[in-house]
């Protein structure tokens, strides 16, 4: 097994939106399974996000993680990609597992980016 010690950064930005990590399939085969057009979800008339996948689903299939929360996370040694969804389905970059576990012995951080004009979204970085 390997250990995983994922942190999300206190941002404003989407502070009230939980965040789901994912980790055992890969974002591509994610975004075929759940019919999904691109990272980012569409935006309503009214600048809300419309939702492309549901919290149940999230949690079936993923870790939750709040603004500011640092979760310990224990994957299959044959697990080597990780990325983030929101609530809504807004997708992360995918990350190589036993990249970061040789870069910093697996620290993953999570970012939000956008915000205000644009819907947040996470960004992983080792």
């Amino acid at each position: 097994m390997k250990k995983l010690i994922v942190s999300r950064k206190k941002a404003f930005a989407g502070s009230l939106l939980p965040y789901w990590i994912i980790v055992g399939f890969s974002k591509t085969i994610f975004m075929q399974k759940y019919n999904f057009d691109g990272d980012l979800c569409e935006m309503s008339a009214e600048g809300m996000p419309i939702s492309r996948i549901t919290i149940e689903e999230l949690d079936r299939i993923g870790t939750r993680i709040n603004n500011g929360q640092i979760k310990e996370i224990s994957v299959a040694d044959d697990v080597n990609n990780l990325f983030v969804s929101t609530m809504d389905g807004c997708l992360s970059n995918e990350i190589n597992v036993d990249d970061c576990l040789k870069i910093n012995e697996g620290r993953i951080t999570i970012k939000t980016k956008g915000g205000f004009k644009n819907l947040p979204y996470p960004v992983v970085e080792c």
